[in-house]
């Protein structure tokens, strides 16, 4: 006859080895894309910032832009030739991948003044095709590399803020 302090003994032991097997450790489970991004040219000292700014839905026109914003990241380093990301997204289909390039802009009309596309997670051998990518759930999506080119910026324009 097994007496009730064995019951919880072995109750207890259980709970034990149970929560031995699950290996998350102390790091959190996160979620999103990581790659490297590579810079061709040399950086304009009119460099305010560079981020990646990643589209649910891929903008048909700059008016579309504020209908789906996208999410971006903190800043990134400037005036290097490669950088090694990581990016947190929630898990979904995201259409565009696109690193957002920003000149200093006096009298700016907002933050996001004067924004061009430096570069973009495109389909090989292209740098204007954009690839979209699945981000999945509790993993992070690796590879995601962008080729950032300074000779695709737009010139300055002597006009707009």
């Amino acid at each position: 006859m097994i007496k009730p302090l064995s019951y919880r003994f072995t109750f207890v032991l259980m709970l034990l080895l149970t929560a031995a097997c699950t290996d998350h450790g102390l790091e959190p489970i996160h979620e999103g894309i990581s790659g490297r991004i590579t810079y061709v040219g040399a950086w304009p000292d009119s460099t305010e910032w560079v981020r990646m700014a990643i589209f649910k839905k891929l903008p048909a026109t700059v008016f579309d832009i504020p209908i789906n914003p996208p999410l971006f990241s903190d800043t990134l380093p400037r005036f290097v030739n490669s950088y090694d990301y990581e990016m947190t997204l929630p898990a979904g289909q995201y259409e565009w991948v696109v690193l957002a390039w920003k000149p200093i802009k006096r009298n700016a009309a907002n933050d996001f003044s004067g924004l061009d596309t430096l570069g973009m997670y495109a389909q090989p051998g292209t740098q204007r095709v954009p690839l979209s990518i699945e981000v999945p759930s509790k993993r992070m999506l690796t590879g995601i590399d962008i080729v950032a080119d300074f000779a695709i910026l737009s010139p300055a324009s002597p006009i707009l803020p």
